[in-house]
């Protein structure tokens, strides 16, 4: 889903076009999944683990917010710049999929956000300095993946400073 969506968009993706790209038949894809909407919600929560996983470890050794940051934004940055199709479904495509879709990239924001935070600490009622960061990084993730490329370290390490 991730491939298809970066060379034709969610809105011109098909089931025929992700079930030969995954070397499946569309027979198969169905089985899996009810229709185009629901894989890519599914390949969206199954690139956001990755991804979370991959910062949960990079931040868990630091206890200051901003180290917190920048630990993560190095760790994303790392792994979106090799993989330009899981920057795009993640930040880009997921927003096509209509409500359910902004639902899922605005708890997906709630969750990296939450790592930023200190240890212990409750996620506030209203946005906090760690949720704006991480809701900056993925409008970068979503501009850069649009021009085509990943964002680079610094300018997510830069946003990762106003914590």
């Amino acid at each position: 889903m991730a491939e298809v969506c970066g060379e034709r968009g969610y809105g011109e993706s098909s089931v025929a076009e992700v079930a030969k790209r995954a070397g499946v038949s569309t027979a198969s894809f169905y089985r899996q999944f009810k229709d185009r909407r629901e894989c890519m919600l599914a390949s969206f929560e199954e690139l956001f683990g990755r991804l979370a996983e991959a910062l949960e470890g990079s931040c868990s050794g630091e206890e200051e917010p901003r180290a917190r940051a920048r630990a993560g934004a190095a760790a994303a940055a790392s792994l979106l710049a090799g993989d330009l199709p899981t920057a795009r479904l993640l930040s880009v495509e997921i927003l096509a999929v209509g409500p359910e879709g902004v639902r899922a990239q605005h708890a997906a924001i709630e969750r990296l956000a939450g790592l930023l935070r200190a240890p212990g600490t409750e996620s506030p009622p209203d946005p906090d300095p760690a949720w704006t960061a991480i809701a900056a990084m993925t409008s970068l993730v979503a501009q850069r993946a649009g021009e085509d490329h990943a964002p680079s370290q610094s300018e997510l390490q830069a946003i990762a400073e106003v914590l």
